[in-house]
């Protein structure tokens, strides 16, 4: 029987939950350090899903490793079985046995599918400008499943339209995914209020459940198009006690999942903290 863990941030509940939609078997791809996505890997591996290969900073199936700014990279090249460069990780994998997963998150993302990783406003002259989205125009449609991830789930975020479709899931049910060639899966948001999926083109999303003390109200309210609203929507499943334990004393120690759900200048501030805090331990 799994003991629920009551003590728990919100950007430990969005990686348990993204970790939950990883299948055993599952081949896993990170495209750049994003914090939350690799954790949720890691901790993937270690509970539901051992048989997951996952492919990160040129290493192939790392063994799972500690989360820190100042030696991931090093660690997931240490402990993988190869080294691929990025021709022969697209012929293996998007060119040959396929992707399944790699969770995303964006600056906008919309009622069709599509994100924005790239400009908020006008092209040449944006509000805001994001770091692009190197393959994503590409891969965001090749991979089984699309998983988004929100750490602010608003009316700014979550948009009738994307200013700028830096990546799209193109084709949406599984029938008109297997039609195109390309391999059915879900397509689902994962925010700091719910999680949202879409099985249909031309259908709005549903709200799949809630997160504990967030009322479906609350999720409407802040989500900039219409929602398919079940009679009886079901609250989130929470941590469990060991995914908690594993994540604070084993994956990720230092509290690094939490830079996703930070301001640009509470930033600054926690990661300095926790470059001081691994130096530190490494006794430099």
């Amino acid at each position: 029987m799994k003991e629920y863990a009551e003590d728990y941030s919100t950007a430990e509940l969005v990686c348990v939950a993204v970790a939950r939609e990883v299948e055993d078997g599952d081949i896993l791809i990170l495209g750049s350090f994003t914090p939350l996505a690799f954790v949720s890997y890691i901790l993937a591996k270690l509970t539901h899903a051992p048989n997951v290969m996952y492919m990160a900073y040129s290493s192939v199936d790392a063994r799972p490793f500690q989360l820190s700014f100042a030696s991931y990279e090093a660690a997931a090249t240490k402990g993988g079985v190869a080294r691929w460069n990025m021709t022969e990780c697209i012929n293996s994998l998007y060119l040959g046995i396929g992707v399944d997963v790699e969770p995303i998150s964006s600056i906008q993302a919309d009622q069709y599918g599509n994100i924005n990783i790239s400009v908020v406003g006008d092209y040449q002259k944006p509000v805001l400008r994001g770091p692009g989205g190197a393959g994503a125009p590409e891969v965001v449609r090749m991979h089984r499943k699309m998983i988004g991830y929100f750490p602010n789930h608003s009316k700014r975020t979550l948009v009738p339209k994307v200013d700028f479709v830096t990546g799209t899931r193109w084709k949406i049910s599984n029938e008109a995914r297997r039609k195109a060639g390309l391999r059915p899966g879900p397509l689902k948001y994962i925010t700091n209020l719910a999680i949202l999926s879409k099985e249909e083109e031309g259908k709005p999303f549903k709200i799949e459940s809630v997160h504990p003390g967030v009322s479906v109200t609350q999720v409407i309210e802040n989500t900039g198009f219409e929602l398919t609203v079940p009679k009886d929507v079901p609250e989130t499943e929470k941590p469990t006690k060991e995914q908690i334990r594993l994540l604070r004393e084993e994956i990720d120690p230092y509290g690094i999942v939490a830079f996703d759900f930070m301001s640009g200048k509470d930033r600054l501030a926690y990661l300095k903290q926790i470059l001081d805090r691994e130096v530190k331990a490494l006794d430099y």
